[in-house]
């Protein structure tokens, strides 16, 4: 039996490097360098060794589907970030390829073929890795001064529209199956106060504070303030990292994919 402990630590991890690899080609090598790319080609590595570790001492045991699926994402980033350049060739296009596949069909074996947990993921995943590639991207503004802002407000609009498919799924859930937890004087889950409590946390810190926070983001873009703009994306990504936690606590533990 996996701790609630194990489920959101594996399940951060793992939906930090494949979002953190899905969007690396949002903006290209040629206006960044491969600096960029290698700086979140090293989260990706980093978050898949972890994840691992993790996932080592979880039930059920690895499959060897799994070992080559981790083995092929570790490999290809060591490959990726030792011979990619500033121009994305043919051949890193392939890897990339190979990458996004790989992750889906280890996504896949992780929750089991669980549609609603596999759901859940890939929404998580899309929120937490955009918040984190935008922060990346912001940061990395110091280093490439001249880099216009609109590679920044593009990726604002993705965040938007995974925060909308986020918080449309979680409100039906909500109205639905979460309904007796919020009940006056329920008794399911943590019981009524306790409830109320993480679910407010939940969405007060992982809806409300951060798309508040991504318009001032994008205020401060188009007046090309991006250092100020980097820095309201930091306490974005605190505040989506903490909303995502509690989301993963609550489905883990009562089945609600908030």
């Amino acid at each position: 039996m996996n701790s609630i402990t194990q489920i959101i630590t594996h399940f951060f991890l793992f939906s930090l490097a494949f979002g953190t690899q899905l969007f690396s080609p949002v903006v290209s090598t040629k206006l960044t360098g491969v600096g960029f790319y290698k700086l979140g080609t090293s989260i990706v590595l980093a978050s898949l060794v972890l994840a691992l570790g993790v996932d080592f001492f979880m039930a059920p045991a690895l499959t060897p589907i799994e070992w080559w699926c981790y083995g092929i994402l570790i490999s290809t980033n060591v490959i990726t970030s030792i011979f990619h350049k500033d121009q994305k060739d043919w051949f890193m296009w392939v890897l990339y390829v190979l990458q996004i596949i790989t992750f889906c069909v280890l996504a896949f074996h992780v929750f089991t073929f669980d549609p609603i947990w596999i759901m859940f993921f890939f929404m998580s995943m899309a929120l937490l890795g955009i918040s984190n590639f935008s922060m990346l991207l912001g940061h990395y503004y110091l280093v490439v001064p001249k880099l216009s802002e609109e590679p920044l407000i593009y990726c604002l609009f993705i965040f938007w529209m995974a925060f909308f498919l986020k918080i449309i799924s979680s409100l039906a859930v909500i109205f639905s199956i979460g309904a007796p937890y919020l009940a006056e004087g329920s008794i399911v889950g943590d019981g009524y106060m306790y409830n109320w409590l993480f679910v407010s946390m939940r969405y007060l810190w992982g809806f409300v504070a951060p798309v508040i926070l991504s318009f001032f983001t994008f205020r401060l873009c188009k007046i090309r303030s991006i250092q100020s703009a980097t820095g309201v994306l930091y306490i974005v990504e605190f505040f989506v990292i903490v909303g995502e936690l509690i989301s993963v606590y609550l489905m883990a533990k009562h089945g609600l994919p908030l």
